[in-house]
């Protein structure tokens, strides 16, 4: 979902630049981007008026590919009014916003619940011809996509550590708060989930060219060796799942984190090594990629202690979120061969795994350990 992602003087974003977006239309089945709601405003504002807002006034749609959501004024505030997908399971909608109240209670920057006026934080919208949906407020959160805000930084040549340090800060509040966050909605088989990434690749390797499937299946091999032994021992908790750059909003020196609706009981530095996912794509060449990501590790460190196991995981469970990317897209693009938008927006995902294979990464370990003092330094 792309809910409550775009400041008002910004037009909608550009199509996501790389396959790790795009993908993620391939975790949706076919029939809930056909379900979306096809309500206008004007079918759904009496229901807001009268169960949430009273007068308020809509300044746009805003982009998704499978809910609808509106940006609305009231007096002076803006808020965000979404109508799920009428696939959507309630118990999972009902996490996301559980989970949403409890991270807001621990001082992460996401945005609010807002409450119906009988105090519920979710209502069925029922209308004659339409399906019953889920419905619910959120507030606004002001700023501009981290994928716009990087790109044009690296263009520009400025140095990306801060930025990079804020998204890690602001990633890990949010894995930190949801380390005491329950709930058996979040504990489901799903694809983007990183304890299922060897059992994705190996259902679409074949789906992969030929040309590319080697490198593919060297760097997997390659990072796999080393995290069998390190997996079972990495602590697993409720993750957001998703801190992509197009669900990371900057606003000035502060990063807001946007939709949970992958949330999933998973690996707890999932989080930490999907969001270093994204931001490897932004790392200039002129820089090892390992180096490029550090200050996000560390920002991410300060918000939510890693232990030593997972550090030693975080590289490799990051190249993994690629490799899934990839399978699923090629297994999409299988089954769409006419949208060359598949292949076009892998291009820097294989761009990626190339730099991943030709750089020295088997140090990132030991040098995102040592920059977090969780090992001494070599006195050679």
């Amino acid at each position: 979902g792309f809910s409550n992602l775009l400041h008002l003087s910004l037009p909608p974003p550009p199509p996501p630049p790389n396959i790790l977006h795009h993908v993620h239309v391939a975790h949706m089945t076919d029939s809930s981007i056909e379900e979306r709601p096809s309500f206008a405003w004007g079918d759904v504002q009496p229901f807001v008026e009268r169960h949430f807002f009273g007068a308020v006034e809509l300044v746009k749609s805003l982009p998704s590919e499978r809910d609808l959501n509106f940006l609305v004024k009231l007096d002076e505030e803006l808020a965000v009014f979404k109508v799920h997908n009428p696939t959507d399971l309630q118990d999972f909608v009902e996490c996301q916003c559980l989970a949403l109240e409890h991270v807001a209670q621990h001082g992460a920057c996401c945005q609010r619940l807002l409450r119906s006026k009988s105090k519920e934080f979710l209502i069925a919208l029922e209308l004659e011809g339409h399906r019953r949906c889920m419905c619910r407020a959120l507030s606004f959160l002001p700023g501009r996509m981290l994928a716009e805000v990087a790109q044009e930084m690296a263009e520009s040549g400025e140095r990306l550590a801060q930025l990079f340090d804020a998204v890690g800060t602001a990633v890990g509040q949010v894995t930190a708060a949801l380390l005491t966050f329950e709930h058996a909605a979040a504990e489901r088989e799903f694809v983007w989930d990183l304890q299922r990434c060897s059992q994705v690749v190996d259902a679409h390797i074949s789906d992969v060219e030929e040309d590319n499937r080697a490198l593919l299946q060297r760097v997997l091999q390659c990072q796999m060796v080393e995290l069998r032994n390190l997996l079972p021992r990495l602590r697993r908790s409720i993750v957001h799942n998703d801190p992509n750059d197009y669900n990371l909003v900057v606003n000035g020196g502060q990063v807001g984190v946007l939709d949970f609706g992958d949330m999933v009981h998973s690996y707890t530095c999932a989080d930490a090594a999907i969001g270093m996912a994204y931001l490897l794509f932004h790392v200039p060449s002129s820089m090892p990629l390992v180096e490029g990501v550090l200050p996000f590790v560390q920002g991410f460190h300060r918000a939510c202690p890693l232990e030593e196991v997972e550090v030693e995981a975080l590289f490799g469970l990051a190249v993994c979120r690629v490799c899934t990317s990839l399978c699923m897209s090629a297994h999409q693009s299988k089954l769409e061969p006419d949208n060359e938008y598949l292949l076009i927006s892998a291009k820097p995902a294989w761009r990626l795994l190339t730099r991943v294979d030709s750089e020295k990464v088997e140090h990132a370990k030991d040098i995102f350990k040592q920059s977090l003092g969780l090992q001494p330094r070599s006195t050679h």
